[in-house]
């Protein structure tokens, strides 16, 4: 049996596009390395439980990768193997 090809980032959407432009080196490198671990490892599962998580009433059907006090919400098309990024934002202004 053959092992699933990777997860790919099919889009991110243009606000949550501006807003990873505005933010430091160090955290646009912590979200670069979350894409990676969505797009090679997993993006439905993490090690440490209350990193990815999915959403529930408005949102269901979507998730979020959580890294200190940023949130990045995605839906995953899984016969296409692809992720789209919803937003990127705080913790308080995503939701």
């Amino acid at each position: 049996m053959t092992e699933p090809t990777a997860f790919s980032i099919e889009r991110i959407a243009p606000g949550a596009e501006s807003y990873l432009r505005r933010l430091p080196r160090h955290r646009q490198e912590a979200i670069a390395q979350a894409f990676d671990y969505l797009c090679n490892v997993s993006p439905f599962r993490h090690p440490n439980p209350t990193v990815i998580r999915p959403l529930k009433g408005k949102r269901k059907g979507q998730w979020r990768y959580r890294i200190g006090n940023i949130r990045i919400v995605y839906t995953v098309d899984r016969e296409r193997r692809t992720i789209r990024v919803v937003a990127i934002d705080n913790r308080g202004d995503v939701y």
